[in-house]
């Protein structure tokens, strides 16, 4: 291959023979351009290494974030949805019980009138004989293994034999819930209650509490009605509301979970 020759004539430029010129100062800044141009090309693809492993540490930290959050959600969805199954329950079992006993009230007063005027001794017996059916009870069956079935208040403190909360009978109703029954007077009101219903939507299983598995009703004269349906909402509030202490028995949350309380 032929080699060119490079001349420069006096102002030092610089050709190839048979060429244009090409004057020295273009010739470094060219070269100088170029220069720049790897060493912008090379910082650039530094950059970029450096910038993608700092999102491959941001996206770590993020997952490790939700993961941590979802742990500690976790427990408080499942307390969420088995609360929200409860409340549930006792609204569709006190709703039906109530259509029942709008029936109990036209069927069963004389009945009710005939064993108040007589002999008393085994009355409450006999009252729950009548009422079972409306409880959709079966007094007859699977009764024995619930002999040491008991429930208590909402923080744990025993329900004296006196309280008109107080039930020592029980059945299981169709859907395995338990319900318990109470005569309380032959002498009851519009406003005196007859006798206590209560209704574990949660069988056995504990925790077996008024206002947190256990609800309860006062069967009036001429209606049923839940534990604290007389109460205001402040009342309600103050009674079953977390946030306001819940400073009460447990016994009034029955009406207020039916008044869209919460847990």
């Amino acid at each position: 291959m032929k080699k060119k020759n490079i001349l420069t004539d006096n102002n030092n430029n610089l050709s190839l023979r048979g060429e244009p010129q090409v004057r020295r100062g273009n010739l470094e800044d060219f070269c100088i351009s170029l220069d720049c141009f790897t060493n912008v090309r090379n910082d650039a693809k530094l950059k970029m290494k450096t910038k993608s492993g700092f999102n491959l540490v941001e996206i770590t930290i993020v997952v490790g974030l939700l993961f941590t959050t979802i742990l500690l959600c976790l427990p408080a969805i499942f307390n969420n949805t088995k609360e929200a199954k409860i409340i549930s329950s006792w609204k569709a079992v006190y709703d039906e019980v109530k259509s029942n006993f709008e029936i109990f009230n036209i069927n069963e007063q004389n009945g009710i009138n005939l064993l108040c005027s007589g002999n008393k001794d085994n009355i409450k017996d006999a009252m729950f004989e009548i009422v079972a059916p409306y409880l959709d009870v079966n007094l007859h069956e699977g009764q024995g293994n619930l002999n040491d079935y008991s429930f208590k208040f909402y923080n744990g403190a025993r329900i004296p034999a006196k309280s008109r909360y107080f039930v020592q009978k029980f059945a299981y109703q169709e859907n395995g819930n338990i319900a318990g029954f109470n005569w309380l007077n032959c002498n009851c009101t519009e406003t005196e209650p007859c006798a206590t219903i209560i209704l574990d939507v949660n069988g056995k299983k504990p925790p077996n509490r008024l206002g947190k598995d256990v609800f309860g009703m006062f069967l009036y004269k001429n209606s049923i009605e839940a534990f604290g349906h007389d109460a205001s909402n402040d009342e309600l509030e103050k009674d079953c509301n977390p946030k306001k202490g819940k400073s009460g028995n447990g016994a009034n949350c029955s009406e207020y979970y039916l008044r869209g309380g919460k847990f």
